[in-house]
């Protein structure tokens, strides 16, 4: 399983693709938290809540750009038998495709914590900042793209054909993040677990909610390949 995990983590990043991610996200935020209006000098608090209101719409639409080839690629080229006839289950191909996808995730994440050091920095004192909102915030994002990923797998599933799998995950994250509030089906809703606890807030129900989904998903998606094989 640690190879397939490595060989999904090279590909992107041995390519200036992956880099080109990285770099895109952490200019496209820092514009947003310390140049356009309603940035965070503006609040002229120590906090970081104008980047985890704008973080999920960029991952909304990078995640299901990653993840539309994970499986639908694999059963285009027909590598997905070659995998099944690994020592490895199909449960295990599939932590392996989520993995990798988070570690991206993470990676793209990581160059942020320069927005915590520096706001910690114009603390006053120094390093006097809010951090349950940032750390709250972190987790929601985290387990939200979690979410994210487990959608776009499923979506790449459905489909041999890479674009119908990306707009697939699109509309499903879409649908889960802000569609189902808008439809009234507030019960679906990740938008509004997810602001509860990037405002700090962290309840059982929340985290409850992320991982059930997350599992559920997990056990549609396999069900979906099973029924491939």
């Amino acid at each position: 399983m640690y190879s397939l995990i490595k060989k999904d983590v090279l590909s992107l990043f041995s390519s200036w693709l992956g880099w080109g991610i990285v770099s895109t996200f952490f200019v496209l935020m820092g514009i947003y938290v310390w140049v356009v209006e309603g940035n965070v000098l503006d609040f002229g608090f120590a906090e970081l809540s104008v980047f985890f209101d704008l973080s999920p719409w960029f991952f909304l639409i990078l995640v299901p750009a990653l993840a539309m080839g994970s499986i639908s690629e694999e059963l285009e080229k027909g590598t997905f038998h070659m995998l099944r006839s690994l020592p490895v289950s199909l449960f295990e191909i599939l932590i392996a495709k989520y993995l990798s996808l988070f570690i991206i995730i993470l990676i793209t994440l990581l160059p942020s914590l320069l927005f915590v050091y520096t706001v910690a920095l114009l603390g006053f004192p120094k390093f006097n900042f809010d951090s349950s909102l940032i750390l709250g915030g972190y987790l929601s994002l985290v387990l939200l793209n979690l979410c994210f990923i487990t959608l776009g797998v499923f979506a790449s599933s459905l489909s041999r054909k890479q674009p119908v799998a990306f707009l697939l995950g699109l509309v499903f994250n879409f649908v889960f993040y802000r569609g189902a509030k808008e439809l009234n089906f507030g019960f679906i809703d990740l938008s509004a677990h997810y602001s509860r606890m990037s405002m700090g807030v962290i309840s059982i129900d929340d985290l409850f909610y992320f991982c059930g989904m997350i599992f559920v998903v997990i056990g549609i998606t396999q069900f979906r390949l099973r029924r491939l094989i």
